[in-house]
């Protein structure tokens, strides 16, 4: 079946492409450029932001451009409001925060144990696909072979 060879390669590869990640606290002043960070504001912070993103903004995420410890600049990616479920997307606009604006800072890093059972599922769906497409092309079959017996 030479079908499933070929299939298994991409397989194999998706958990290091799509690797199921999480974010967990970290320290503001060690943060390095590029790192995605996810940004919880204070009181004062969401009051401090809303004449440069708008009210109600209670987490923001995106990548560290600059990080000190009196301050942190981030390119914006998404905006989550109060009241709001889904947060909103930008496209990178910049905004610093004094550390006074941050309640808590969070960098995203990959989940092991998430991803894992994400590849389980991903591989034991991908077998099901591979069996069911060789069956219907009949490449495979339920029997242990050879011709069905004629009718009488």
């Amino acid at each position: 079946m030479k079908m499933a060879n070929s299939f298994w390669k991409p397989v194999v590869a998706l958990p290091l492409l799509a690797g199921c990640y999480q974010y967990v606290p970290a320290n503001q002043a060690a943060l390095s450029a590029a790192t995605p960070v996810s940004v919880e504001l204070s009181a004062r912070g969401t009051t401090n932001v809303t004449s440069k993103i708008g009210s109600n903004v209670t987490t923001v995420q995106g990548n560290v451009t600059e990080s000190s410890p009196s301050s942190l600049t981030i390119a914006l990616l998404a905006v989550k409001r109060r009241g709001e479920s889904a947060m909103s997307t930008w496209s990178g606009e910049f905004i610093t925060l004094a550390s006074d604006d941050i309640d808590e800072v969070k960098t995203k890093q990959l989940s092991r144990r998430r991803t894992a059972v994400a590849s389980a599922a991903l591989a034991a769906a991908s077998v099901g696909i591979v069996i069911g497409i060789a069956k219907a092309t009949g490449q495979a079959s339920g029997s242990a072979g050879g011709t069905p017996p004629p009718n009488p």
